[in-house]
């Protein structure tokens, strides 16, 4: 490649030594970033600590970093490493031929087609929790809405993973609440591994104890279910019995426990994350509330929703897409060059490290008309087939693209049509909702909301 013809590229400055940093861990790090982006282009360069990294927002250089050149993108270990103590070899962390494999035979279970089957599991664990917050209507309760949210998606999560019977209700509030320290910890030290390694990581023994907790809890579910040889429709029994096509092997007990991790830890964060900005949205949108109100009503007619029902919750399914737009649950994803490469009319070198700036694209201005403004308009039929490809990435875009995308999109749809039919959501005044750096978009000290029992008309 003739470096010699790449354009200069655009330079954010920081402080020595530590670069941006600062600037990530004070404040609201995605609004910084994103003004970054609009200060300098969606091509830019500064540091992270040591580490000179290029921030990417636009769709046509997510193009050939997600599709057309992807595998010349590898994951950095130093960012994937924390990943990688949770998960193990799972989807998010692998790669080569070993992904490809381990994609054939999970993708066909999580998708829309195969939906069906995890439905009835997806609506009582629904049902189950919000049945719970009765007493807080009653006592007029606060609550951070963000846990609440929490406890829906782990337990939908665990339910369709798992399936009824084979795991209880405090089992799965242990778990639960391991998960949730794990992924806490991880993401209060992702930008920490940056740092030299002398640098001591915080909360490393309750870490081991939560990882050991979680791990011996699946290990031993995977047992059980490999005894009882089901034919339930849980995701675990379905990965069981699972065949791949090319080389007629099943998963082992230890791939079987990487892919139930990678689902019950990225399935839980990112769906709850997504639900949290929900309280946020109705209440600057009384407008929006009032459509969602009028949809469920028309839709449901005060029953508790049947598979049938999910098509017809467009106007619900839009806005919680649209949050995805808004508020990008998971943000940003790093990429480390194998080889040398051209974005557009930028030359990088090998082990250049790129951060594909997810929520930069859904707020590129070049991409999207008033991207400031909430609007599930955008989402209809007509004006999706006018968007980019990779315009629109919450579930990132390529052959790596997120494989539970189908079911998180009818896990929200289904989760707004639900608490907005039982419940009203009041969110406490004088709230700020700026957010903490991590690996999901989450407000920084979550939202306050008290609930109050809705009556259908």
């Amino acid at each position: 490649m003739d470096f010699a013809k790449s354009p200069v590229i655009p330079i954010e400055k920081g402080l020595p030594i530590l670069g941006v940093l600062p600037k990530l861990i004070q404040g609201d790090p995605f609004e910084y970033l994103k003004d970054v982006m609009l200060r300098h282009g969606d091509f830019v360069q500064f540091n992270l600590g040591p580490q000179t990294v290029y921030l990417v927002s636009h769709p046509d250089y997510l193009k050939r970093i997600l599709w057309e050149n992807y595998l010349n993108y590898r994951k950095p270990e130093m960012m994937y490493a924390a990943a990688r103590k949770n998960v193990g070899n799972g989807l998010i962390t692998s790669s080569g031929e070993f992904w490809l494999r381990q994609r054939r035979m999970i993708q066909p279970h999580l998708h829309r087609k195969a939906l069906s089957h995890l439905f009835s599991d997806m609506i009582d664990a629904i049902s189950d929790v919000l049945n719970r917050w009765d007493v807080l209507v009653k006592n007029g309760t606060q609550v951070d809405f963000a846990e609440k949210m929490a406890e829906i998606s782990s337990n939908v999560t665990m339910r369709t993973m798992f399936g009824r019977g084979i795991i209880s209700v405090e089992e799965i509030s242990v778990i639960s609440g391991c998960v949730t320290r794990m992924v806490q910890r991880n993401t209060n030290t992702l930008y920490r591994r940056l740092l030299p390694a002398w640098v001591p990581l915080p909360g490393q023994k309750e870490y081991e104890s939560d990882r050991k907790v979680v791990k011996d809890a699946v290990n031993n579910i995977i047992a059980i279910c490999r005894q009882q040889k089901s034919t339930s429709a849980s995701l675990i029994q379905m990965l069981l019995s699972a065949v791949d096509d090319e080389t007629q092997q099943q998963m082992t007990d230890q791939q079987l426990f990487d892919e139930a991790m990678t689902i019950v830890i990225a399935g839980y964060e990112t769906t709850a994350t997504a639900l949290t900005w929900l309280s946020v949205v109705i209440s600057e949108h009384p407008e929006i509330l009032i459509g969602l109100l009028q949809e469920i009503d028309e839709v449901l007619d005060g029953r508790i929703p049947t598979f049938e029902d999910v098509p017809h919750l467009v106007y619900t399914r839009q806005v919680f897409m649209e949050i995805m737009r808004m508020y990008t649950v998971v943000p940003f994803l790093p990429r480390a060059l194998n080889q040398a490469d051209q974005l557009g009319p930028y030359h990088l070198p090998a082990n250049a490290m790129i951060l594909v700036f997810y929520h930069g694209v859904h707020h590129n201005p070049h991409v999207w008309d008033n991207p400031e403004v909430f609007d599930p308009g955008r989402f209809t039929p007509e004006n999706i087939a006018k968007q980019n490809a990779f315009a629109y990435v919450p579930f990132s875009a390529g052959p790596r693209k997120c494989a539970g995308n189908d079911f998180a999109l009818m896990e929200g749809t289904l989760a707004i049509a639900m608490m907005l039919q039982k419940y009203n959501i009041n969110v406490l005044p004088r709230q700020t909702f700026a957010a903490k750096m991590g690996g999901t978009m989450r407000p920084q000290h979550g939202v306050q909301v008290t609930f109050s029992n809705r009556t259908s008309p």
